[in-house]
């Protein structure tokens, strides 16, 4: 009986946990187009107000609730928490700086390979070995995320003529090819040498300016790949030191609190560098849309979540909180839908889609690969 009742109160545990994870979920899903609401809000144009503004009012109010919280906790758990927030600096931060670019929708969908980097980051650094369920929902991660950046035209895929017309435009094309070959090749054996100095003077040139101009192009997009980084070595941090500390009180809270004030330092630098040293005038923010958006970012998506996750980790495995917050993108884009009235096209949905289907794929196989995934002590940290 006595097991019985032990069995039944872990169970119970778990799915607390669970329903805590579903809620950060939620509440990240939110975040992102809360904070391109308060980037974007603009009642007396022209607004040409920087990323950091926002950051600093969002960060700061969250780490100026946290600091109370350190008072008198132990320095080392202290010291845990100022390490995870150097992560989950670069996480929010990236997020903020593409927001400015990008759609919500967007932003959380290459969030979501939180999913796929972290095993990654295991095997890369903590010398875990690469399983082949890994690999393979990496491969159908990116393929996401190419078909959501556009590489691939799905329009086009989903045209029933499609197909043929293209290999009948490649037969045409490989024909006119065949016939102009040996001519162009006697031609470029002949000027070869003449060219060879003056194409390895312009490579250098040629190729910083390629990146220069994929910077530009897609510099959004390549921002927002650094919340899967960021939020990823967090997520393992976060879970070593809880698991750490376990015998330690409020462990959880402090290092959630030590985390806040790290980002909201980083928020201050970033407005003094953008202003050079100094802060601008950010009265504009004290009006009541705006405070109702740093409230909720600074306090419920920050400071509440980051709680949540860490109360979450104790119970759960990291394998059950990748296929929650695999859900997450979901939740921006009906969010963002709701709030900003985005509306995502079809390579959007799809990509979306198959990054989800990649962050599944890589979480629920373990699911079943593990006998006994009930806690913590017996799931493998994935």
């Amino acid at each position: 009986r006595f097991g019985a009742e032990k069995e039944q109160t872990q169970q119970i545990g778990i799915w607390a946990a669970r329903a805590l994870l579903l809620l950060v979920a939620v509440l990240w899903g939110t975040n992102f187009a809360s904070v391109k609401y308060l980037e974007t809000l603009c009642f007396n144009p022209p607004c040409n107000h920087l990323p950091s503004e926002a950051a600093l009012a969002r960060f700061g109010v969250a780490a100026l609730v946290s600091l109370p919280v350190l008072i008198g906790k132990r320095l080392d758990v202290i010291l845990a928490g100022l390490e995870c927030g150097l992560w989950v600096t670069m996480g929010y931060v990236t997020q903020a700086a593409a927001l400015s670019d990008i759609s919500s929708g967007k932003c959380a969908f290459i969030c979501s390979l939180t999913v796929v980097v972290v095993p990654l980051i295991e095997t890369l650094f903590l010398g875990k070995p690469l399983k082949k369920l890994n690999i393979a929902s990496a491969v159908v991660a990116l393929l996401g995320v190419g078909v959501l950046e556009g590489l691939v035209d799905v329009q086009s895929l989903l045209q029933p003529t499609t197909l043929i017309d293209t290999a009948a435009t490649a037969a045409a094309t490989t024909a006119a090819a065949t016939t102009t070959t040996a001519a162009a090749a006697a031609t470029s054996l002949a000027t070869a040498a003449t060219t060879t100095t003056a194409v390895t003077t312009s490579a250098s040139g040629g190729i910083l300016e390629s990146i220069g101009h994929l910077w530009e192009a897609n510099k959004g997009d390549l921002l927002a790949l650094g919340q899967p980084i960021g939020f990823g070595c967090s997520f393992l941090r976060i879970e070593h030191y809880v698991e750490k500390f376990k015998k330690v009180e409020d462990r959880v809270i402090t290092i959630a609190a030590a985390e806040c004030v790290v980002v909201g330092l980083f928020a201050l630098f970033w407005v003094l560098y953008d202003f050079n040293g100094q802060i601008p005038d950010m009265t504009y923010m004290l009006e009541p849309h705006r405070l109702a958006a740093i409230g909720w970012t600074g306090i419920m998506t920050t400071l509440v979540a980051i709680y949540f996750e860490g109360v979450a980790l104790q119970t759960a495995s990291a394998t059950e909180a990748a296929i929650t917050f695999a859900s997450e993108p979901v939740w921006a884009s009906l969010f963002g839908a709701w709030l900003l009235h985005e509306s995502l096209g079809l390579s959007s949905y799809v990509g979306g889609a198959i990054i989800t289907v990649g962050c599944l794929l890589g979480s629920v196989g373990d699911v079943f690969l593990q006998p006994n995934n009930n806690n913590k002590e017996e799931a493998t940290v994935n």
